[in-house]
């Protein structure tokens, strides 16, 4: 599954999270249940979040399946974190409008980031 290619997010568990974050200059990664309906509505959005950024790459945690979600201090679904070289730079929990999304993608996804707009701190919670 390539980045761009049109699949879907690479599903992601205890064993294989570590490495694709590391693995990947860019990864946004949704963690969901499948008992909440609002994470379906963002997993949607979350697809079409990889169409448009092909440079990006997207995974997908079930927090009923993995312990990675509580290690990472996701409390609640859905969420989306985002890591640039393997670090946390910020949380997006429940569901937000793709322009909001994208425009909080390209804010800590470009080359340069921009002056963080949401938060004073390298791990942004955007709530």
């Amino acid at each position: 599954m390539g980045i761009g290619s049109g699949s879907a997010p690479k599903d992601l568990d205890d064993h294989s999270f570590e490495g694709f974050i590391k693995g990947a200059r860019y990864a946004a990664v949704l963690f969901w249940s499948g008992s909440c309906m609002p994470c379906r509505m963002v997993s949607l959005i979350f697809n079409e979040l990889q169409s448009l950024r092909p440079g990006i790459s997207f995974g997908k945690v079930n927090v009923g399946a993995s312990g990675v979600g509580a290690r990472l201090g996701v409390m609640s679904v859905p969420t989306i974190l985002l890591f640039r070289d393997g670090r946390r730079v910020a949380r997006v929990v429940g569901v937000k409008p793709i322009q909001v999304l994208l425009e909080i993608f390209d804010n800590y996804f470009s080359a340069s980031p921009k002056e963080d707009i949401y938060a004073d701190s390298g791990q942004s919670d955007l709530m």
